[in-house]
């Protein structure tokens, strides 16, 4: 049964926040366009000339994967034996190690930087009415759009195997004597834990509720008007509580950094403007219990004083509606890019 929102003046008040916060998310400029063709799709070639510093992290993905492919000769294959004369049986193990964990670290990189070719790419070719960008900078759906960043499926996939293989290569490191080595180790290995916790949430919660869409009532959304929304679920969910819908506006800054090496500047998005409002399902107890939820009927009001969707240069402003519903097991949560614009 489809749950409306109640209107901004009823109901629980709603949680509002301007302090500028960072969000644990790619910024937009590393986040593939829906349609755009992939990192590695046909035309990875005039992407790479693009981007000279490809070519280097290129040449170590075949350095990676050759020194695995050593590896596997002096481990496995009719190559087998004559290899290991010259040489220790422990030395290919390490070599497939190093050479794998390499060449994953080696293809993210590249395909990360890829995608940001092609994101400048599409922001140079992408012209139409400047009063009315939404019809040109982004391949807006409103009848039904799938959730955001999911267009990067294969490369977040790809950015995990990367991670835990490195995080594996690190645990070499606990027959080391230092303990404050093995301590560095337990921290990553902490990390992985909580990477591989999320991983198995996301698969879960696919299984149980597939994907879900969003269509939007008001397209686009004005600054000081109404976004107006409906999420619909393609299996019934049922709530343990009520849900709640975030409305934020985003930012991608630049942020320096100290290294070793000197300072380092990286993209990084900051929220400047949140607010969560709770949507109360009906009835209590029981009939909670049996309530099955199918779509979610959102409405918010957009302050008139914050920046409009620009999705035409590097650091990106962009709205997202965030929806949560409580279940018994893990809950769910979804995210989705807001049409929000300028007036005209």
């Amino acid at each position: 049964m489809p749950i409306a929102m109640p209107p901004p003046d009823e109901g629980t008040a709603p949680s509002v926040s301007r302090e500028k916060s960072r969000i644990m998310a790619p910024p937009r400029s590393a986040v593939p366009v829906p349609g755009a063709g992939r990192a590695f799709g046909r035309d990875f070639f005039r992407r790479l000339r693009q981007e000279p510093a490809g070519c280097f992290l290129l040449f170590f993905c075949f350095f990676g994967l050759a020194l695995a492919s050593f590896g596997v000769a002096g481990t496995f294959g009719p190559y087998r034996d004559s290899l290991r004369q010259s040489g220790d049986p422990r030395f290919f193990y390490a070599a497939m190690a190093f050479g794998g964990v390499f060449f994953l670290v080696a293809l993210r990189m590249l395909q990360v930087m890829l995608t940001g070719v092609g994101n400048a790419m599409r922001r140079q070719g992408a012209r139409g009415p400047k009063q009315r960008p939404w019809e040109w900078d982004y391949p807006w759906r409103p009848r039904g759009m799938r959730p955001d960043y999911t267009a990067d499926t294969g490369g977040t996939l790809l950015g995990r195997v990367a991670f835990f293989a490195l995080v594996g290569l690190f645990n070499v490191a606990w027959t080391a004597p230092s303990w404050l080595l093995k301590g560095i180790v337990a921290l990553f290995d902490l990390l992985g834990l909580l990477i591989l916790y999320d991983s198995l949430v996301q698969v879960v919660n696919w299984l149980r509720f597939r994907q879900p869409e969003v269509a939007w009532t008001t397209f686009p959304a004005r600054l000081g008007g109404e976004l107006a929304a409906t999420v619909r679920f393609p299996r019934a969910l049922r709530p343990a509580g009520a849900a709640k819908a975030t409305l934020r506006c985003v930012r991608d800054e630049w942020t320096e950094r100290r290294t070793q090496d000197g300072e380092q500047r990286e993209l990084e998005p900051h929220a400047c403007y949140v607010e969560t409002r709770e949507i109360a399902l009906p009835g209590g107890g029981e009939r909670l219990r049996s309530l099955r939820l199918r779509s979610l009927d959102i409405r918010f009001e957009v302050p008139a004083d914050l920046p409009g969707t620009d999705l035409g240069k590097e650091e990106a402003v962009y709205w997202q509606l965030l929806v949560q519903v409580p279940l018994t097991g893990p809950d769910f949560e979804t995210v989705f890019l807001a049409p929000v614009y300028r007036g005209a």
